[in-house]
């Protein structure tokens, strides 16, 4: 962060364990983590198989073994040819074989046909076939596969579709038994022992319609997510090399600046040193005297040539301490800035020296200090830079605290032009800084105060955890 140029602001390196601010490239894992999350939301595909598909063969089953046994028993026990009823039963026998095996078929194509209209025309045919079975005397084996058809209408063509065909179910038995002339128990009998059961028919295919529609909607959601997954990512990367590039750009910039300064300083000292011992070795015969005061001059401008390198040295390489963490490293960083002639101060007030801060702000502060002075020294040319140091632990365990970080740096003449007064334009470097901040719960600003820059940060102390009872 800079503390002296809207442009300049140095690029600090971001907590290992902070969320990327804004301004920086999005961690690479950031994708991954955004796709795991969003997998949480909805079951996984696997979980989405229809009930429905995972139950219906083996009901089936069942249900055409209960038929077959019906089917079986009416073949075994028809009458001689010249008895009473023998046609009758041998059509209602072919109509009980014929119809086990179109049902089995029409049950074999579902399973294998995702057409809804192929399942549409199925259900009915079978729910056509079903009906006689109605008529059968003894309903117990019959009626798995009335449910099933009943229930498979439902859930393959429609709700009202299955409304129909119940009524029809129920209702053709004892029309039938009304134009034989049967009594009226043995129709009311008829009509509420078929309704009735029907009735579980339509129920089981009800739930299943729900079920699949359930299922539906959650396969349109992982859909819809798997799409808003991918757009998320193709947004990340496009920042990521937004941020890559404006990250070169201020790169190139600060190159630039560096050059132009290292030319128009070091340059012309080097250029006025060559000139002056040229100038002394042109007069040490004639005028030694001269001579020895041109070398006196290329000496002098030697020195400021070097303590300007040495400044430049500092501010293009700071000092780096990974152990060097924490408000107790601000003297260490301004010590090994004071050797570039830079007039660096600490200055400590509240509960700086018992505050302990987590591992996360104290790098920051740590970077802040940094970084701070780095940009102190390469953009406003300071001669002096005040750190002050607020620090406030909480009070109890639901007390507000925090630590503060004033940084004050004075500005060069030409600094002074170039940066305007009041609140300073976040540059690259400073957005960072202030996300990162704002990432722990606090905030940076940067601000041009008469001929000074004035940068503060600050962030929360934690609350101490409350010790559990019996414990000291």
């Amino acid at each position: 962060m800079s503390t002296a140029t809207p442009s300049g602001d140095a690029v600090g390196s971001p907590p290992a364990a902070a969320a990327p601010p804004a301004g920086e490239a999005p961690s690479t894992s950031a994708s991954s983590d955004v796709r795991a999350s969003a997998q949480a939301v909805v079951a996984p595909r696997s979980a989405l198989r229809p009930v429905t598909e995972r139950m219906m063969p083996l009901l089936q089953v069942l249900a055409l073994i209960c038929l077959g046994f019906v089917a079986a028993e009416a073949a075994m026990y028809i009458p001689d040819p010249g008895a009473e009823g023998a046609r009758a039963a041998r059509i209602f026998t072919a109509i009980l074989v014929g119809g086990w095996v179109v049902i089995a078929g029409c049950w074999a194509v579902r399973a294998r046909t995702r057409s809804r209209r192929l399942r549409v025309a199925l259900a009915v045919v079978v729910l056509v076939l079903a009906v006689p079975l109605t008529l059968y005397g003894t309903l117990g084996l019959v009626f798995p596969v009335l449910i099933l058809a009943l229930a498979l209408l439902v859930l393959d063509v429609s709700r009202r579709a299955g409304a129909i065909g119940w009524a029809v179910m129920a209702l053709v038995p004892p029309i039938l038994l009304i134009a034989t002339g049967a009594g009226a128990y043995q129709v009311a009998t008829s009509l509420f022992g078929v309704g009735s059961l029907e009735g579980f028919g339509f129920a089981l295919g009800l739930l299943w319609r729900s079920h699949e529609e359930r299922g539906e909607t959650d396969r349109r959601l992982l859909a819809e997510r798997d799409e808003a997954v991918g757009r998320l990512e193709q947004a990340m990367e496009r920042l990521r090399r937004a941020a890559d590039t404006e990250k070169e750009l201020v790169l190139a910039d600060e190159r630039t600046r560096a050059a132009r300064d290292l030319h128009d300083g070091l340059g012309h000292r080097l250029t006025l040193i060559a000139m002056s011992l040229e100038f002394a070795e042109r007069m040490r015969e004639r005028d030694p005297e001269t001579a020895w005061a041109e070398v006196g001059t290329a000496r002098g401008t030697a020195t400021e040539a070097m303590d300007q390198m040495r400044t430049w040295v500092r501010a293009l390489s700071p000092v780096r301490d990974a152990d060097a963490t924490g408000l107790a490293a601000f003297d260490a960083i301004a010590e090994s800035f004071r050797g570039t002639g830079l007039d660096v101060t600490v200055a400590r007030h509240g509960d700086a020296a018992s505050v302990e801060l987590e591992e996360d702000a104290s790098l920051l502060l740590y970077r802040t200090v940094q970084e701070g002075l780095t940009n102190a020294l390469r953009h406003g040319r300071a001669r002096h830079v005040a750190i002050d140091v607020d620090a406030r632990a909480c009070a109890g365990t639901s007390g507000a605290g925090g630590v503060t970080v004033t940084m004050t740096s004075d500005l060069d003449a030409a600094a002074r032009d170039s940066t305007p007064v009041g609140p300073l334009p976040r540059g690259f470097g400073l957005r960072g800084l202030a996300g990162r901040a704002a990432a722990l719960g606090g905030s940076a600003s940067a601000r041009r105060v008469d001929d000074d820059v004035v940068l503060t940060v600050r962030v929360p102390v934690a609350a101490p955890s409350e010790p559990a009872r019996g414990e000291p």
